[in-house]
Formats: structure tokens, C-alpha cells, sequence
């Protein structure tokens, strides 16, 4: 069966990403707007009340100025409302003046059963000159708001004033209806919301992915993901994969071009040796065979040379640590001069070495930076030119300069000089055992002592190589 791959991100419990943002700014607005939800209706709540109260105070206020006192036949003094107020006329609302012995004195004409339900507790705290503020019930349905305080003149009575809770409960009731239902549209309008948007923003990932997952399925890798033409996380997250795709691609591409030259660079030497042991096998004068087993033994000192820049470089690959040890870079230089200068009949090498140069480092490898640059000029130059080494102590650095009058390296050249197996002169070069690797291994020993190389080159007037290296 074919390998198939998911488009959607997913945790390990299988719960897409998109359905988790959705059902957290689900969440996270249904919070809120249930937070602001119950904040709105307490505030509410506590407001009508509060002008509940404040109309209370007004009406007993109005109910203490509309009595007036009258004589009984016996002589006891009363109270009465003369005039009918249409404020106590209206259902709900009520008033009552209440003696210290539970009298009704006076009350409202719309008073049920002829008196407010009040405890005694509450009445004996109003004649004890307190105002009493509180909730009573009239009936299993009906609820009452009263204020009870003592009556202005006449503190052996109390003023009662109340009025019906039921349509503050109903208007609450109302609201709270009202407040649920926009809840429950707003969630549903915020998960459709978020829904749609959480898609339209994971839509270029979910491309990203499939286009990623495609690449490594087919391993083209020639593929590159398609850009947003938003320039936000998604966009640099796209350049960020096609970088990234580019460089396995470069790096897949260096390592099949790096088997095939290895693979060519131990083909020729490896023939060459079987070629000899063949011919050893035959009936050779003992000239011939002389000859056989030094060009047998060249290719194979080529191939071992081979092999060792080989290990070398798959140490830089590796970002091996090399050797850390106090060395005489004076020293080192001239002495690799010295033993290129014996090798060489065709060209002649000077030098220019001031003071004792000190440096930490390793001095076997520092030795092969110099053979390397050394044979790189010889090789690439004709015969009688002239190479010059100088070693100077410039700002903390030590300056190894390698440099011939030959015919220079062309421009376009010079960026491609440190790759491995880059040739100038393909045919001369392996021809002269020259692997092409080179300057690459300059190039690493500089840079793991911490230092750099460069090279100045111009048409018909020579190339100088510069390696600076830290002092010790």
C-alpha cells in the first residue's frame, strides 16, 4: 500500500491543531463573555435595588407628611390620610404606621389583609430608632421590599414602607433570559468565527506540510514550497524550509559530486597498480620490473595521500578538535620551504622570515598548510617562475604570504578554488598527482587555528595566497 501523509498538524493524542485554537477562543470568549455576563447582571441587580431603596425613602416621606393627627371619641389621638395619594393607590406599593404594641395606626387603602407581614425583631428595632431595610414575603409568589423606621414626632411608631419585588424579579428574569441566549449566539457565532479563521490561517501550513512531506516521499528535492505573499511568521517559516531544502539539496548534490571524484581518484591509481602486478607476473628483464614496482609504488604513496586528505577533511566534517601546543611558526615554514625547495629543480622559492613567530597550534597540520600552498604554486606555474614566501607579525596576527609571478587565476576561478576536487587544469593537474583538494584542506587548517586565508590574483601577474594566524 502507498505511503500516505497527513496534511494537518496533529499532538499525539490525534487532535488537530486547528480544532484545539478553535476550542481554546472558543473557550476563552465563552469565559469572557460569561464573566461579563454575570459582572453586568449583579451590577444590574444591585442598581434596581439601590432605586428601590431611594424611592422607599421617598414615599415615606410623603406618606409621613400626608398624616394627620385626629381625636377619637375617647379621647385617643390618631392618624389618617384626609386626601387619597395615588403614589400608595398602585398595586405593589404599600405604607403602614404601626404601634409599639403591633397597632396599625394607619395604612395604605391597597394594603393586602389590612397589614405588612413584618417580624416583630424588625419591628422592634425600627422603635428602637434604627432604620430597617429588608425583604419580606407577602405570599409564597410575592416578595416586598420595605424600609421601616421610626415616625418623625411620634417615636413610640414606626413608619412602614414596601413595595412589590415581583417586577424587579421579572425584569431580572427577563435579562437573564436575554443574557444566556446572547451567550450561547455569541459562542456559536465565535466557533464559527474561529473556525474559519483558524483554517484560513493554517491553510499555507497545511500546503507547507504536504509540499515538505512530498519532497521527502520523493526525495526531489529540486521542489521548493510555494511563498505567501504575506511576509509574517508563515512567509519566513516557508523561506526558512526552502533554505533548507536547498541545502540538503546542495549537500546531496556535493556528496554524490565528492564519491564520483573519489571514486575516479582511487580508480586511476588502483589500475595503475594492477596494471604492474599483471606485468610483475610475467617473465620481465629485471629493468622492467624495477620500473613496474616504482610506478606501482608511486600510485600507491598517491593513493595513500589520498586517503589521508580524505580523513583529514572528515575531520573538518566532523568539527574535530585539532592538537593545541606552543609552535615555532618560523620554524615550520622555513623547514617546508626547505624540503619543497630539494623536491623542485625547476623553480626557485625565497624567503623572507623576520623574527621568531610563536603560535599555539598543531605543527603537523600547519606543515601540511604549507606543502600544500607551496606545491600549489609549483604545479600551477611554468618552470622558472619564482615563489616567494614572506612570514611577518602584523597586529596580533601571524601573515604567511605564498606568492608567485605566474599566469594568475582567471575571475571566475577564484570563488570556486577551496571546493574539494576543483581542478584549474583537470588533465595537468592529475596528471601530476594533484587531487584537488588542496586548498581545501588550507582552508580548514586556517580556519580550526582560528584564522582565515585569501588570495589576490591577477591575469598574467602572479597569485598570492595570505593565511593569518592568531599569535601565541
Amino acid at each position: 500500500m502507498p505511503v500516505t501523509h497527513s496534511a494537518k498538524a496533529t499532538n499525539n493524542n490525534g487532535v488537530s491543531l486547528g480544532l484545539r485554537l478553535t476550542l481554546l477562543t472558543t473557550l476563552l470568549t465563552g469565559a469572557t463573555l460569561v464573566l461579563f455576563a454575570i459582572t453586568f447582571y449583579q451590577v444590574l441587580q444591585a442598581t434596581l435595588r439601590r432605586q428601590i431603596d431611594t424611592q422607599l425613602e421617598t414615599r415615606a416621606l410623603l406618606f409621613t407628611r400626608a398624616l394627620t393627627p385626629t381625636t377619637s371619641v375617647a379621647g385617643a389621638q390618631a392618624l389618617s390620610l384626609p386626601v387619597p395619594l395615588e403614589e400608595f393607590a398602585v398595586p405593589g406599593i404599600y405604607a403602614e404606621v404601626v404601634a409599639s404594641d403591633g397597632t396599625v395606626h394607619a395604612a395604605s387603602p391597597n394594603l393586602p389583609g389590612g397589614r405588612l407581614p413584618l417580624a416583630a425583631t424588625v419591628l422592634a428595632d425600627a422603635h428602637a430608632g434604627k432604620g430597617i431595610r429588608g425583604t419580606a414575603m407577602v405570599s409564597n409568589t410575592e416578595q416586598l421590599r420595605f424600609l421601616a423606621q421610626p415616625l418623625r414626632g411620634q417615636p413610640d411608631r414606626v413608619l412602614v414602607v414596601a413595595e412589590s419585588l415581583q417586577p424587579l424579579l421579572r425584569t431580572l428574569q427577563g435579562i437573564r433570559v436575554v443574557l444566556l441566549a446572547g451567550v450561547g449566539m455569541s459562542l456559536l457565532l465565535a466557533g464559527g468565527g474561529a473556525t474559519l479563521l483558524t483554517a484560513r490561517a493554517l491553510a499555507p501550513i497545511r500546503q507547507l506540510t504536504q509540499t515538505a512531506s512530498q519532497v521527502a516521499l520523493t526525495g526531489r528535492y529540486d521542489t521548493r514550497v510555494p511563498l505567501p505573499h504575506r511576509q509574517d511568521e508563515i512567509g519566513q517559516l516557508a523561506t526558512t524550509i526552502n533554505t533548507l531544502i536547498t541545502t540538503v539539496e546542495q549537500t546531496l548534490i556535493q556528496q554524490r559530486q565528492f564519491l564520483a571524484d573519489t571514486s575516479h581518484e582511487l580508480r586511476s591509481p588502483l589500475t595503475v597498480v594492477l596494471g604492474n602486478l599483471h606485468l610483475l607476473q610475467r617473465n620481465l628483464d629485471p629493468h622492467e620490473r624495477d620500473l613496474s614496482v616504482q610506478e606501482a609504488t608511486a600510485e600507491a604513496q598517491r593513493m595513500r595521500r589520498l586517503v589521508n586528505d580524505l580523513l583529514l577533511l572528515a575531520q573538518a566534517d566532523a568539527h574535530q578538535v585539532i592538537a593545541q601546543a606552543p609552535v615555532r611558526l618560523d620554524h615550520v615554514v622555513q623547514e617546508t620551504a626547505a624540503t619543497i625547495a630539494r623536491q623542485t629543480q625547476d623553480h626557485t622559492i625565497s624567503l623572507d622570515i623576520g623574527a621568531p613567530v610563536r603560535i599555539i597550534g598543531d605543527a603537523e597540520r600547519l606543515t601540511q598548510l604549507m606543502r600544500n600552498l607551496l606545491e600549489n604554486a609549483i604545479q600551477h606555474t611554468p618552470p622558472g617562475t619564482a615563489v616567494m614566501v614572506q612570514l611577518q607579525q602584523r597586529d596580533g596576527w601571524a601573515v604567511v604570504t605564498v606568492a608567485d609571478n605566474g599566469p594568475g587565476i582567471p575571475a571566475d576561478h577564484l570563488s570556486h578554488i577551496w571546493e574539494r576536487f576543483y581542478r584549474l587544469d583537470k588533465t595537468r593537474t592529475r596528471a601530476s598527482g594533484n587531487s584537488g583538494l588542496g586548498l581545501a584542506i588550507v582552508k580548514y587548517i586556517a580556519e580550526a587555528h582560528a584564522g582565515s586565508v585569501d588570495v589576490y590574483s591577477s591575469i598574467d601577474a602572479g597569485t598570492t595566497f595570505a593565511v593569518q594566524l592568531p599569535l601565541g
